[in-house]
């Protein structure tokens, strides 16, 4: 990664850049980002990665009590530090029952929804790390009106977490013996979560946010080659997609009074973003308005290294830099992300996009304190 500006005369770019050949590192990195499993609360897959791509670089690595994964990346200077934040985990579902024959009902685990994961394989978290395979199903569709299901078919409602059934064809004792119970955590199978490229994109499950904490990876490596002004530090978070506060513990606990986090931005075209080599600023989402003499300056900064961006106001839509602000755990908050379609499922993002947001991050780093 590098500050080095990009021609955006057009954002698409594809006769001035090969995406694919430029984010190779980045595509590799997301495979193994992608389809690891980091449900709300069981990240240790994610934990191991982090841990090992991040110990060369940092002068201090820890897991908090809120199960943070804390990263100190030394700056030339450390009166004034950054916080930068991405979360690490991703929705999911959660055992609600296992009923005699082995067959499991379920709740989700943050903003997971039937009509985004559909039918197909699974895999059921055990309490040792292992896997249990399963499949989720929502039942026959050659059925009458004895069958709830019939309802959806007719499109009279929608289906429901309460339609699905997770079978892994074992028995309620043999799921027992392997480790499986209520509470136990449900994520899609690795072989739907591996990355697709398209073209100059990527298709995933869990871009959000393993999108950011990837390019929270690269940036650790590029500022350790050239260490920055001031030192920074990663709050690599737990339990986002649940809103947990997490991130408010782990922010309050660090120096630095500046939270920025990173993060999908969902293209719609009420907030009239495109999926392009932009990367976005976001002035406001649903937790309330960012800091604006920051966000002011973080637009000033990407102009001045000829990065060309987006900006946006979102709803329904929270960071964790949002959330420890609002809770006073910090003074300042701003939030920048990579456009995104398709959140919360199969999630597809441009690769200059991603490139450029990693690309303003690091302006953002060698520039501060702004």
């Amino acid at each position: 990664m590098t500050t080095a500006a990009t021609n955006q005369a057009d954002p698409a770019g594809p006769e001035r850049h090969d995406w694919p050949r430029e984010a190779q590192p980045l595509l590799d990195l997301l495979k193994e980002v992608c389809e690891a499993h980091a449900p709300s609360g069981v990240e240790r897959e994610m934990d191991a990665i982090i841990a090992r791509r991040l110990a060369p670089f940092a002068a201090r690595l820890w897991q908090d009590a809120a199960g943070n994964t804390v990263v100190l990346l030394p700056g030339r200077a450390h009166d004034q530090p950054l916080q930068l934040t991405a979360h690490k985990d991703e929705i999911a579902l959660i055992v609600k029952r296992i009923d005699p024959t082995g067959r499991l009902a379920v709740e989700r685990v943050g903003g997971i929804h039937p009509f985004k994961v559909g039918e197909g394989p699974v895999d059921i978290l055990a309490d040792d790390g292992s896997i249990v395979p399963a499949v989720i199903g929502f039942g026959a569709v050659h059925v009458s009106e004895e069958s709830p299901i019939q309802q959806v078919k007719a499109g009279r409602r929608a289906a429901q977490w309460s339609d699905a059934v997770i079978d892994a064809k074992l028995t309620k004792e043999e799921l027992h013996a392997c480790g499986v119970h209520v509470g136990s955590r449900i994520a899609l199978a690795r072989a739907r979560k591996s990355p697709r490229v398209l073209q100059d994109y990527v298709g995933a499950h869990a871009l959000d946010d393993k999108g950011a904490i990837a390019l929270l990876l690269l940036l650790a490596e590029s500022l350790a080659a050239e260490p920055p002004p001031q030192d920074v530090f990663l709050l690599l978070t737990s339990g986002e997609e649940v809103a947990s506060g997490a991130a408010a513990h782990g922010s309050r606990e660090l120096p630095g009074n500046t939270l920025v986090a990173v993060e999908v931005a969902p293209v719609m075209p009420e907030y009239d973003l495109q999926n392009d080599a932009r990367p976005v600023v976001i002035w406001a989402d649903g937790l309330g308005p960012y800091d604006v003499p920051l966000t002011t300056n973080i637009v000033a900064t990407a102009r001045d290294q000829g990065i060309e961006v987006q900006e946006a106001v979102l709803a329904s839509f929270g960071s964790d830099a949002a959330l420890a602000r609002r809770t006073g755990a910090v003074a300042r908050s701003a939030c920048v992300g990579f456009p995104t379609e398709n959140t919360h499922g199969y999630e597809v993002a441009h690769l200059g996009g991603m490139l450029n947001c990693g690309r303003l991050l690091e302006a953002l780093v060698r520039a501060w304190p702004l």
